[in-house]
This record gives C-alpha cells, sequence and structure tokens, in this order.
C-alpha cells in the first residue's frame, strides 16, 4: 500500500527533474562530494517529512510555505552540524551547497505534495525513496564526471589523490559545470525514449487483448 501511494505521488516529481538541481552542477565533480550531499539530503528530507506529517493537523494553509521551511532549515541543520563533527572535510568540500539544501525543490515540494497529506510512515518512506532517486542520479553524475573528467575514481571530497584509472582525462569537459548539463541532456534523452518505448509497448498490448 505505501509503494503504491508513492508510486501515485511519483508523477509530481520524477528522478529525472532532481538532475535539474543546482548542487548537480558543482557537486557532482567526484563520487566522494556526490555520496555526501546525497546521503545530507536523504536523512534531511527524511526526517523533515515526519515533522511536517506528525504537525500537518496543525498548520495554517497560510503558513505552510514558512514551516515547511522552517521544519527543513532545522532538519538540514542538524545534518549538517553532524557532518561537521564527523566529516569536516566533506562540509568543507560542499561549502553552500549544503546549507541550500533547506530551501531546494525537492524538499519543498515532498513536503507540499506528499508529508502534508499523509501519516508519519508513509511520509518517511516517501522521503527515503525520493531521496534514494537523488543519490542514483547525483552517484552517476559523480562516478562519470570524475572518471571521464579527471581520468581518476575515489577521490577525497577536494579532488586530490585517488585511484588512477587513464593516465589523461578522456573528457575533461565533463569536469566542468557545463558538464553536468551534459550529462542532464543525455539522461533526459534516454529517459525520453525508454517511455516513449514502454507508451508504445503498452498500447500494442492493448490493442492485441
Amino acid at each position: 500500500m505505501l509503494l503504491k501511494t508513492k508510486l501515485k505521488s511519483s508523477d509530481k516529481l520524477s528522478a529525472l527533474q532532481m538532475l535539474a538541481l543546482c548542487p548537480a552542477l558543482a557537486v557532482t565533480t567526484t563520487l566522494s562530494r556526490s555520496l555526501a550531499i546525497s546521503g545530507a539530503l536523504l536523512v534531511s528530507l527524511t526526517l523533515s517529512a515526519v515533522l511536517v506529517s506528525v504537525l500537518r493537523k496543525r498548520i495554517s494553509v497560510k503558513l505552510r510555505v514558512p514551516v515547511y521551511l522552517l521544519l527543513s532549515s532545522f532538519s538540514v541543520t542538524m545534518v549538517y552540524l553532524i557532518m561537521r563533527a564527523v566529516f569536516p572535510a566533506s562540509v568543507m568540500a560542499l561549502g553552500i551547497y549544503l546549507p541550500v539544501l533547506a530551501v531546494s525543490c525537492v524538499m519543498i515540494m515532498r513536503l507540499e505534495t506528499f508529508s502534508a497529506c499523509n501519516t508519519p510512515g508513509p511520509a518517511a518512506l516517501d522521503g527515503l525513496i525520493t531521496g534514494a532517486e537523488f543519490s542514483v542520479i547525483m552517484l552517476g553524475c559523480g562516478f562519470i564526471r570524475e572518471l571521464l573528467g579527471t581520468g581518476r575514481l575515489f577521490a577525497d571530497p577536494f579532488g586530490q589523490g585517488g585511484l588512477k584509472i587513464f593516465p589523461a582525462a578522456p573528457v575533461s569537459f565533463l569536469a566542468q559545470p557545463a558538464g553536468a548539463l551534459l550529462l542532464i541532456g543525455a539522461g533526459m534523452a534516454v529517459f525520453q525514449y525508454i517511455q516513449i518505448r514502454s507508451e508504445k509497448k503498452a498500447a500494442a498490448e492493448l490493442e492485441t487483448v
């Protein structure tokens, strides 16, 4: 039942829409930075979703957006403080992009469209699934950009060290912010192709019935 509810709500925010987030342009230059920002969003979104769900009947309609921002800011701040104590290098490398998660479109949209309309259980599951979708995309971008853009893998959050895979970067362009835009375009093209093929297949099956 929870999965069915999540799938119905996923039309409002597909995984590919997350590719348009600003952090994808600046943060996914290495796999380690992608992992840090993904984990931060996963925990922050899940915590915010539970808080909004618990308080949903007490939140005034006119004040819902400021309350969402307050709760998401609280969640991101908690994650920020924990990460600064445990992973200080990652926090320094992410810079302003970690606090900015509090006002990200992923966070606010999920709180508005799902968490505010459901109980804590489904809201937490929605936060976990949405955060996992975001993580897969960010980690994929980080892997491709680090491997092809620098010729290395598993560098530290500042891009130093790591395992040398190629003598030189095969596609150094991908290490630049514009490289993320290229991956966004390619990802959207693949998604559209798969979606069109699925629709045609479904239509053909209906015709044969």
